[in-house]
Formats: structure tokens, C-alpha cells, sequence
């Protein structure tokens, strides 16, 4: 029996058959691209206002509600990843125009969902009512029990900054840019606290004094003599943390040490004295001239054990204007000169009317020991609100009105690198590249009260080093009735004539950077420089008389590989100090 000739199929309809399976497998493709798409994008918009409603539900007491709000998030949330983060999607993003936003769109859902399923509800476990004592203490074993909860919630922003590494949301469709922006700029701000959080939090309960009392020394800085972080420091507080409770032990002022001294009180790096001289050792009130916290709370422990014998475990310092953001949570507090001091008054009070009120020296400083009473029973009786707290002293720190420094090296070491430690980073890295001005005063009054500042930071990326131009605006705003009705202490004409402001400026460059030039008022001029913290300084002085305004600026060049995210931090003011960052446009 003889077999039929099997038919063989032709090249051209194998190519075509081949063609057709090929336009089949793309079209599901794309479809499945374009469903997953629309459902992500319909829910990201839908997480947008819950997380929006959890951040003012994270400042009340009702947990039902927001527990409520994160099964809500948590749905959109997984949904979006979903949708997006499936193989079919892997494969589309290999594809060429549009492969950089759909990886961009997958790896921003995989962080929201980390930002819902694991950072906010270990968030949300945690209790606020931590964060204030009880009968004067802290619950040192409730807190070491908040180790579990942040150590989840740090791994899982972990996880999440992981995602959000190589995205970048100009790749992402317009619809959805606004919605990746608000959700995963979240992340951003989350992440690192609670990386900070989870190393601390192993340390609490020792600086808490858990195994033996620890000393501190809370330096409060008084931004109407300007000094590099803050102010000079006329107010210091010996505080002791013994098994969670808080007590003040000492108080002390200024005039309480032994200055003008004729050598510095520690040893002196010789960078140190060319940009900021010798007095920073020799007098109580300039050790906080520099932006190097970590010498601050050197000096401050020297002329402490010095004048009290007393040992210090660490220096906390903090201005009048943290102290007015604490006022919010705590609320009014009356002094025993019957005064009362609230959020929107303090500064005014404590900067200003107090030198009206009492002229002599001595009975400043009962109030200001008064005042610090008064605010340090507001806060150690617990009578405030946990999360407002939490939020002023975040907005403070922020604003580098507060730092810290322990003397305990696996304690600093754990601080390392936070904002507490100092307003300028160790060095720079890959992800920012950092400029600083700090600002001292050298009228020996309280005239910085009147002064305003505005600060911006110039970069050239035009030719193949960068460079860095720091402009500070500064004005003396105080008018000549105003400065006839000050008292001599605040207005002492020591140095200058009544009502002249002479104001030392020390500006910091880029890690590895070089000084180029600085300019007065748009004249060259030659000035002081120097290398300190890793970092070219330039030093100028200005001298202001009444309603004149002064332009200083000085240049660095930077190195080809800086970052492109460039900050500008400068002394935290008693008024606000505007501070931008402009990339100057290069010509065609």
C-alpha cells in the first residue's frame, strides 16, 4: 500500500504563520500591559488621598480610624503591584521607548505596597503615649519593646528604597506623575528616620540610665548673639536620666565659668583658630562658634568639670525657637515672674522683652533658670501631646536647632552621620554634595534679633568642574528709633557705633573642593581661608549699620563627580533664613 506525500509547508507561509504568533504574543502582550496599566494607575490615584488622610490621623488618638484608612491603602496598594509587577510586565520593560517608564511604574508600586504592608501598619503598633513619662519617667522596658516593630518597619523601607533606587519618575506617564510622587516621596522621608531609629533604639534604655544615672548638659543657645550653630550659650542645664526619670541638678549661665582665659581651655586644631580664632577656647559663650557640634560638647564638658567637677555624659543643645515648636504640644506655661510664654510669643519673650524687663544681668538669669524650670516640668510631667511633641522636635531638628552629642562611643556611633551630630555631613557622598555658611556675631549685644539673612547657592555644571557660588543677602533691619530705645545690654555700642551689627561669616565648600574667589557687594576681595571638617572655608566680616543690607559671596570649585543633589545649610536665625538652590542654564 503506497503513502500518501506529506505536503510541506512553504518558507513564506512558515514566516507568515510565524508572524502571526509572533503579533498574537505581542497583542496579548500589550493588552495585558495596558489592563495592568489602567488598574495601576486607577489605584495609585485612589492611595494618594488615604495616605493624605493617615498623616492626620497619625496625630490623634483614634486608632480605629487609622487602622481603618490602612486596610483601605493596603487594598489600592496590592491591587497596583498586582497589576504591574508580574512577568508579563518584566518582559514588556526589555522593550525599547517605553521599557524605562514601565520599570519605572512597576518599581514604584513595589514600594508603595512595601510602604503599606510593612512600614505603616509596624508604625502603627506603636504607641504614642511612649513618648512622654509618666510620673516624671519613661518606660524604659516599653520602649526597648518598640525594637521588634521599627526593626520590621526599617527593613521594610529598606526594601522599598530598594525599589525606588533606579527609578526615575520623569520616565513615568504624566497621569500617574503626581500620584508616584506624593506615595513614594513617603518613602523618602520614612526610610532613613527609621534606619536611624532601628540603630538608636538598642541604646535607650543606657542613656536612659538604666545601668547607672547619665549627665547631661543641655546647652540652650541664644540666637540674638548669633554663633555658627545657633547662638551663645547662657543658659546651661545639668539634667540627670536615672531609670527613665529626669531631674535638673545645676543650672548655670555664662558667667558662671572662668573666661577670657589666656590660653583656649582644651587644645585648639590651628585651622580652627585661623577661621574662627582662639576665643572659641578662651571664652564659655563662643564654643558653639563652629558647626563641629562634636568640639562644642568637647568645650562644654571641659568648662563644666572645670567650674562643677561633675561628669558629663553627653551635650544637648537647643534655641528658644525649638522651644516655641515644644510650646505647641505642651501648651501655655506660666514662670514664676508670672509671666506666660505660648508657641506664637516665646521667642519674643525670651530674645527680646526679657532685656526690657530686667535690665540687671543677675535677674535675667532667674529668668531664664525659671523658664527652664517651667519648660522642663511641662515636658517631664507628660501633660502633652505625644505625636505634636514628635513633630516639633522633628521640625527642629530639621531647622538644626537641635544636636546632640554622647561621650559613650558605641552611643555616637550610633548618631553618626544623623543631623544631631552637626549641621554639616561627615562628607559628601554620591547622593548629596552639601555647602554651609554659619554666622557669628561680633557686636557683643543682642542685635541679631533685628537681622535677616537670605541665603542661595549658584551651580555651574557648564564646564567640566563644577562650581559652587554661596550668596548671603544679609540686613541689619533695625531702624534708628527702635535702636535709641534698646537698653545698653542689648544695644551696647561696645565695637561699633549704637545700632551697628559686625557679623563674621565662615563659608564651607564641598567635600574635596577648592576656594576660587569671594565678592563684597560685587567687588573682589581678598579674604581669610582655611580647611576644616574636610572642607575649604573662606572667612569675611561685614559690618552693618542701621537699615543697610550687605551681599557676600564666595566660590568653590568642585570635583566632576559631585552630586547632582546639592543643600545649602546655614546657622538656624531667630528669623526665618530663605535658602535656594539654583542649577545655572548653560548657553548653546
Amino acid at each position: 500500500m503506497s503513502r500518501k506525500p506529506t505536503r510541506r509547508l512553504r518558507p513564506r507561509a512558515i514566516a507568515w504563520i510565524s508572524l502571526g504568533a509572533l503579533s498574537a504574543v505581542l497583542v496579548a502582550l500589550a493588552a495585558a500591559v495596558a489592563i495592568g496599566g489602567f488598574v495601576a494607575q486607577k489605584e495609585l490615584r485612589a492611595a494618594v488621598p488615604v495616605v493624605s488622610k493617615m498623616q492626620d490621623q497619625f496625630d490623634s488618638d483614634d486608632r480605629a480610624d487609622l487602622a481603618a484608612s490602612m486596610t483601605e491603602l493596603q487594598g489600592h496598594a496590592a491591587a497596583a503591584r498586582g497589576a504591574a509587577d508580574t512577568p508579563l510586565w518584566w518582559i514588556a520593560e526589555q522593550a525599547p521607548f517605553i521599557g524605562p517608564s514601565l520599570h519605572a511604574v512597576r518599581e514604584s508600586t513595589v514600594a508603595v505596597d512595601e510602604l503599606a504592608q510593612g512600614v505603616l501598619p509596624a508604625l502603627i503598633e506603636v504607641d504614642p503615649a511612649l513618648l512622654r513619662p509618666n510620673g516624671g519617667a519613661f518606660d524604659i522596658a516599653a520602649i526597648s519593646q518598640l525594637a521588634g516593630p521599627v526593626s520590621e518597619a526599617a527593613a521594610s523601607g529598606e526594601r522599598a528604597a530598594d525599589a525606588l533606587s533606579g527609578v526615575d519618575l520623569s520616565d513615568t506617564p504624566g497621569m500617574l506623575r503626581g500620584p508616584l510622587s506624593q506615595l513614594t516621596g513617603a518613602v523618602g522621608a520614612l526610610q532613613p528616620a527609621l534606619s536611624r531609629a532601628n540603630e538608636l533604639l538598642p541604646h535607650v534604655p543606657s542613656m536612659m540610665g538604666q545601668d547607672g544615672p547619665k549627665n547631661y548638659l543641655l546647652l540652650v543657645q541664644n540666637n540674638a548673639e548669633a554663633r555658627g550653630t545657633g547662638g551663645i550659650p547662657a543658659s546651661v542645664v545639668e539634667l540627670r536620666l536615672e531609670n527613665g526619670k529626669m531631674d535638673i541638678v545645676q543650672q548655670a549661665s555664662s558667667s558662671d565659668f572662668a573666661n577670657e582665659r589666656a590660653t583656649p581651655i582644651l587644645p585648639l586644631d590651628p585651622q580652627v583658630v585661623t577661621l574662627y580664632d582662639d576665643k572659641i577656647g578662651r571664652w564659655s559663650q563662643d564654643m558653639t562658634s563652629t558647626p563641629d557640634f562634636t568640639l562644642s560638647a568637647n568645650l562644654a564638658q571641659a568648662y563644666w568639670t572645670e567650674r562643677f567637677g561633675t561628669p558629663v555624659d553627653g551635650v544637648i543643645s537647643i534655641d528658644p525657637v525649638a522651644l516655641s515648636y515644644i510650646l505647641k504640644a505642651t501648651g501655655p506655661i506660666t514662670l514664676a515672674t508670672g509671666d506666660k510664654l505660648t508657641s506664637s510669643d516665646a521667642v519674643k519673650i525670651l530674645l527680646s522683652d526679657v532685656y526690657a524687663r530686667y535690665p540687671d544681668n543677675k535677674n535675667q538669669d532667674l529668668f531664664f533658670a525659671s523658664a527652664a524650670v517651667e519648660i522642663f516640668d511641662a515636658i517631664s510631667s507628660g501633660d502633652f501631646a505625644p505625636v505634636p511633641f514628635a513633630a516639633a522636635i522633628v521640625q527642629a531638628v530639621d531647622e538644626n536647632r537641635v544636636y546632640f552629642h554622647s561621650f559613650d562611643e558605641a552611643t555616637e556611633a550610633a548618631f553618626d552621620g544623623s543631623r544631631l551630630s552637626g549641621p554639616l555631613p561627615v562628607s559628601d557622598d554620591a547622593e548629596k554634595t552639601t555647602v554651609g555658611v554659619f554666622v557669628n556675631d561680633l557686636t557683643e549685644a543682642k542685635l541679631s534679633y533685628y537681622t535677616n539673612m537670605s541665603t542661595e547657592v549658584l551651580v555651574d555644571r557648564c564646564s567640566a568642574v563644577p562650581t559652587y557660588t554661596t550668596i548671603v543677602t544679609f540686613e541689619n533691619g533695625l531702624d534708628e528709633a527702635t535702636s535709641n530705645g534698646l537698653v545698653r545690654y542689648v544695644n551696647a555700642g561696645a565695637h561699633y557705633p549704637k545700632g551697628t551689627i559686625g557679623t563674621d561669616l565662615q563659608f564651607y565648600g564641598p567635600s574635596g573642593a577648592t576656594f576660587v574667589n569671594a565678592v563684597i557687594d560685587g567687588v573682589d576681595v581678598a579674604i581669610t581661608t582655611g580647611e576644616h571638617l574636610g572642607r575649604p572655608v573662606g572667612r569675611m566680616w561685614v559690618v552693618n549699620p542701621p537699615q543697610t543690607v550687605h551681599t557676600l559671596a564666595v566660590k568653590f570649585a568642585g570635583s566632576p563627580g559631585d552630586s547632582d543633589d546639592v543643600a545649602l545649610v546655614h546657622t538656624p536665625m531667630v528669623n526665618p533664613v530663605t535658602s535656594t538652590v539654583v542649577e545655572v542654564p548653560c548657553g548653546n
